[in-house]
C-alpha cells in the first residue's frame, strides 16, 4: 500500500510518497542534498507498455519488486504509479525530449514509484525484477527497437548483455514477464515481446521531489 506523510514548515507543505513501509525524514547539517527536485523534463521520459490480452487491455507493472502484467488501472491509483517507467538512456550525455529519441538506443528502466532503482533481467527464462541501479550492470540495460511484431506503434526491449533476448509477455497474464531468446520468426514470439509504448500513466508534479 501507498501512504502519504504531510509536513507543515510554516506555510509550506511537505507530501512524501512511500511503499510498503513509513520513513520519517530526517535533515541535518550535513544534509543539504537530502531532497532534491525533478527536473520538469522527466515528464518527458515517463512511459507505460501496453498489450491487449483477449479484448482486454494490460500494462507492464512493478509489481513488490517483481515485474508483471496488470489489467489496466484506474486514473490516480496506486496500480498507475507501479505501471509507469522513466526511460533513462544509457548515453546519460545525450539529449532526450521524447520517446522517439530513445529509438534505436540503449536505455534503463526506472520505476517511477522506486526513483535509483532499474528493470534487470537475471537471463532467459528468468523473470524481470526491480533492483538498485548501482547493481543491475549490464543486466539492467535494453536496447529499444521497433516492435517485433512489424506494427508501427510497438516496441520491443532486446537485452544489451544477452543479444536476440526480449522482455517477453506471455500470451495470458498469468504467464508472467520474463526474458526469452528469439530462435526463429516465429509470430507468437514477435507479439509476445512486442509492446505499445505511450506517454506515463502517471506524471511527475511541478514541486515533485526525491528524498533520501
Amino acid at each position: 500500500y501507498a501512504s502519504v506523510q504531510a509536513i507543515l514548515y510554516g506555510p509550506y507543505l511537505l507530501a512524501g510518497h512511500t511503499t510498503g513501509v513509513d520513513w520519517d525524514l530526517k535533515a541535518g547539517a550535513n544534509n543539504a542534498d537530502w531532497i532534491t527536485p525533478i527536473p520538469a523534463s522527466y515528464n518527458s521520459q515517463l512511459v507505460s507498455f501496453f498489450r491487449d490480452f483477449e479484448g482486454s487491455t494490460f500494462v507492464l507493472t512493478n509489481s513488490n519488486k517483481s515485474v508483471s502484467m496488470q489489467k489496466l488501472p484506474e486514473y490516480g491509483t496506486d496500480l498507475t504509479l507501479q505501471a509507469t517507467f522513466r526511460i533513462v538512456l544509457k548515453d546519460s550525455s545525450s539529449k532526450f525530449s521524447t520517446l522517439a529519441d530513445a529509438n534505436d538506443r540503449s536505455v534503463m528502466l526506472e520505476p517511477f514509484d522506486f526513483p535509483g532503482m532499474n528493470v534487470i533481467h537475471q537471463g532467459a527464462g528468468k523473470p524481470l525484477l526491480i533492483a538498485d541501479s548501482s547493481h543491475g550492470g549490464p543486466s539492467s540495460v535494453f536496447l529499444l527497437v521497433p516492435g517485433l511484431d512489424g506494427r508501427n506503434e510497438t516496441v520491443s526491449l532486446e537485452s544489451q548483455s544477452n543479444k536476440g533476448c526480449y522482455v517477453y509477455s506471455g500470451m495470458s497474464p498469468s504467464a508472467g514477464v520474463k526474458l526469452s531468446c528469439k530462435s526463429d520468426s516465429d509470430a507468437t514470439f514477435n507479439k509476445a515481446t512486442s509492446f505499445v509504448a505511450l506517454q506515463g500513466l502517471s506524471q511527475y508534479n511541478p514541486i515533485s521531489f526525491v528524498a533520501k
